[in-house]
């Protein structure tokens, strides 16, 4: 089955996919609400105050965000042990209807993660707000925008299967350093949290060549490139941040004092 004859599927009466004309403006309006809350609004209001705390807050985000991402592990393992790691299927009809149920409620994940950079300016914690927490945060709704409401398909099960376990560590690593100084010694695995992340983004990319390769239902070109450069220049980015984070710390703390 072709492209052409899987959208015809997906633009069916039970199942109508936005074209991209009208989903690129939608995420866009997604988008811009999100950078002007956290470049603009949220530091004005925040000038004159004291930093928030939000410990109970955040107890229940992280503790919410680990199950929530725990349950698409799941959802995404049952998923491949039933279908593959490389799909040779192409849903369609009810199969669809339920492959779109999946895609859902990834699509309200990466939402949700966007108060990660609402609670870092509320507590004024600006530096965590980075350049790559920022553009990350905006390519991953971007992504599932174009994946839930542009073109469903069952390509990104595997990115959505590993994506989904990264956050499980990210967000319980989240959730103790919020208890206090005293939990610090729990989080001893910090930095190899950012190392896990880089063999994600290679296992993604793998696998996004692999699936467009062989799946008789491949995505559109575009859509294809933009998956695979952007985390191919996240690899990037994440790979300076863990030289500038750990490599040189390092460098620093093993480098012996000269005395005169």
């Amino acid at each position: 089955m072709g492209i052409g004859e899987y959208e015809e599927i997906q633009n069916s009466d039970s199942i109508r996919g936005w074209p991209l004309e009208q989903t690129l403006p939608a995420i866009a309006v997604v988008l811009v609400t999100y950078l002007v809350m956290i470049k603009i609004i949220l530091p004005a209001f925040m000038k004159t105050r004291p930093a928030y705390e939000f410990k109970n807050v955040l107890k229940f985000y992280n503790g919410f965000q680990v199950t929530y991402s725990a349950y698409l592990v799941f959802l995404y393992t049952r998923y491949i042990l039933r279908h593959g790691i490389i799909t040779t299927g192409c849903p369609k009809g009810e199969d669809l209807k339920e492959l779109i149920s999946d895609i859902y409620i990834y699509f309200i994940a990466k939402h949700l993660d966007l108060l990660d950079t609402v609670f870092f300016i509320l507590r004024k914690k600006d530096n965590q707000a980075s350049f790559l927490h920022v553009y990350h945060h905006c390519v991953m709704v971007t992504w599932t925008w174009l994946h839930y409401v542009h073109f469903p398909t069952d390509n990104f099960v595997v990115v959505g299967l590993l994506n989904s376990f990264v956050h499980v560590l990210m967000y319980a690593y989240y959730g103790i350093s919020s208890l206090g100084p005293e939990f610090a010694k729990y989080v001893w695995w910090k930095k190899h949290l950012t190392k896990i992340q880089l063999v994600q983004f290679i296992l993604v990319v793998l696998d996004l060549h692999y699936q467009q390769k062989l799946s008789p239902c491949p995505i559109p070109w575009y859509f294809h490139y933009f998956c695979t450069g952007n985390i191919s220049f996240f690899f990037i980015l994440f790979i300076k941040f863990y030289i500038n984070s750990y490599k040189r710390k390092w460098e620093k703390t093993s480098v012996p004092e000269k005395k005169l």
